[in-house]
């Protein structure tokens, strides 16, 4: 009897290690989904004719937007909002671009997507593709800038290469104005590194700066304490690449630059608008 149950429980298992789905596979399925399909008809019937009214409220003196970075912008709102097929269908979209950085720039959306999805090796797979054509914006443009300056450093830190994501850190502060995902990068890769008092004291001096959001001062208040308590790294991979992701986009929509939050505030009305 008891070796019939045994038998019973190896095919058990076996069935059912057998029926699990690889990364490919889940991928596959959501961008193969009813979800995807209809959400990427509609978003690029929607966002075309929506940059041409936009463009043609603009000023003159102020460069036209280009619909392949509102799907890109687009997709990294999906991607925060935790939506990926929506993420994926923008990223798909972006990638239909003539333009060789706005193709590597969706690759690197798509990345970021499957990282947050827990498919960490498609994940790596993409970015590496794009690294392997991407280095630094053709662009002087600032919208088109910041949205190369965002993607690549927020991939680079699911990537877990934070020197790298650094870099890309300090073009958005040019573009912007806007220093904090730098600092923030530079102390969390002190940390990993387990230079446990360097990071802290990072910390402690963005936790002070009243030109770091409320909202990250605060969680920066609440890890201090936490690290100090168990002497070193803490969270999840995923939690600084989320928390960075969200704060950067609130910033942007108060960006001192008019055209930039303009732009972001429209695509967060247009998104809205869009099936979810």
């Amino acid at each position: 009897m008891k070796t019939k149950c045994l038998l019973a429980a190896i095919i058990f298992l076996a069935i059912a290690c057998s029926s699990k789905k690889t990364q490919r596979e889940l991928y596959e399925e959501t961008t193969a989904s009813f979800t995807y399909k209809t959400y990427k008809a509609t978003s690029a019937a929607t966002v075309g004719p929506a940059i041409k009214i936009y463009n043609a409220e603009l000023p003159d003196s102020i460069t036209p937007l280009k619909s392949e970075y509102a799907h890109l912008l687009l997709g990294y709102l999906w991607t925060v909002s935790k939506k990926p097929s929506m993420a994926f269908a923008e990223a798909d979209l972006a990638q239909e671009s003539t333009d060789d950085d706005v193709r590597y720039m969706a690759q690197s959306l798509r990345a970021i997507t499957m990282y947050e999805q827990g498919w960490d090796t498609l994940a790596r797979t993409e970015s590496q593709q794009a690294k392997d054509h991407l280095h630094k914006p053709h662009s002087t443009i600032q919208y088109e800038a910041t949205t190369f300056y965002i993607l690549l450093g927020i991939a680079k830190i699911y990537d877990k290469d934070l020197e790298g994501s650094k870099f890309y850190w300090a073009g958005f502060a040019n573009e912007t104005g806007i220093h904090w995902p730098y600092l923030l990068t530079d102390a969390v890769a002190d940390i990993q590194a387990k230079r446990i008092q360097q990071g802290l004291q990072k910390f402690k001096v963005l936790s002070q700066d009243p030109a770091v959001p409320e909202a990250l001062r605060t969680v920066l208040v609440e890890k201090i304490a936490l690290i100090e308590q168990k002497g070193g790294d803490v969270d999840s991979p995923l939690f600084w690449p989320r928390l960075i992701s969200t704060v950067v986009l609130e910033e942007l929509k108060k960006s001192s630059d008019s055209q930039l939050s303009r732009f972001v505030n429209m695509l967060e009305g247009l998104r809205k608008k869009l099936p979810a």
